[in-house]
């Protein structure tokens, strides 16, 4: 059974952080999205959270911009259930019609 696991995100920058294996002792690098996810609490009406998200290797050139985000649950060495990245879906608003201007041209 799937359940729609989308979350709008907006990546606001990515950080790359470099490092080397202890057990290979290959270079690579890791690229954190730098995020601001919306929410609505019950009580408290909306809310902003700031937080680093890691990006899998399929998403190591994501752009800073608007997203709707697929995650999906995995269970990681400890045992622990959590989420990762699946994939980023560009967020795009249903377009809203703009009232026209009146041309106000002196007489």
């Amino acid at each position: 059974m799937s359940i729609d696991n989308k979350h709008h995100l907006q990546i606001v920058g990515i950080n790359t952080l470099k490092y080397t294996s202890k057990k290979t002792g290959v270079d690579g690098e890791m690229k954190l999205a730098q995020c601001i996810v919306k929410y609505v609490d019950e009580e408290k009406g909306e809310q902003i959270m700031v937080g680093e998200l890691l990006l899998p290797k399929h998403l190591s050139e994501t752009l800073p911009g608007e997203y709707l985000a697929d995650f999906e649950l995995v269970v990681d060495r400890e045992k622990r259930i959590g989420a990762r990245l699946k994939n980023l879906h560009a967020f795009v608003q249903s377009a809203r019609p703009v009232p026209a201007k009146e041309d106000k041209k002196a007489a």
